[in-house]
């Protein structure tokens, strides 16, 4: 299979879909703002729990890399591994999901945020709670909406805007997450 990203090698495709995951997960909260208490659970969940992320990035540097279409990317995390999809071929993450999770517990704890419940909404049949979340750290301000589900309080969705200024300019990440019927891929390296 011919690579849409020739420049990139494997190694460096697992580490930044697996970075983007961490990003979407750890750069919304602070957990000095107890407006953002009620959400914290959730997004922590994602270490425990087995999902399906689909995350599509239509940051500005996508286009210039391939021809201005986003990133679309895919992780499935079950039984404490990451496993990315890179390059039409399912490979297991080097990534340490438990120093990930720790790293994600210190950014929660450094950021400042503040966060807003703003409307109910619902995801894939599924009653979700909507929050409003933003966010100053060290890789620029951000501003994201999270969907929550209602009875099973598990991060359903994340929609995020990081502004990480200069020449990677503004960057948009949806990130979708199924909890259904995970498993590891079959094919997976």
């Amino acid at each position: 299979m011919t690579s849409v990203y020739p420049h990139l090698n494997s190694k460096r495709v697992i580490r930044a879909a697996v970075a983007a995951l961490a990003l979407c997960v750890t750069i919304p909260l602070g957990a000095q703002s107890p407006t953002c208490t009620p959400i914290l659970a959730p997004m922590l969940k994602l270490y425990d729990a087995p999902f399906h992320m689909y995350m599509i990035d239509s940051a500005g540097t996508d286009a210039k890399l391939h021809g201005g279409k986003p990133t679309v990317s895919e992780q499935i995390f079950v039984g404490g591994v990451t496993y990315v999809l890179a390059r039409g071929n399912w490979v297991k993450s080097p990534v340490d999901v438990v120093a990930m999770r720790n790293e994600a517990k210190k950014h929660m704890n450094e950021h400042k945020a503040t966060c807003a419940r703003i409307r109910d909404d619902v995801v894939n049949g599924e009653a979700a709670s909507v929050w409003k979340i933003h966010s100053e750290t060290e890789f620029g301000d951000s501003d994201t909406q999270a969907w929550i589900s209602k009875s099973r309080n598990t991060l359903l969705r994340t929609d995020l805007y990081l502004d990480v200024g200069g020449a990677l300019g503004k960057s948009h990440m949806v990130a979708t997450y199924v909890y259904s019927n995970v498993q590891a891929p079959a094919v997976a390296k």
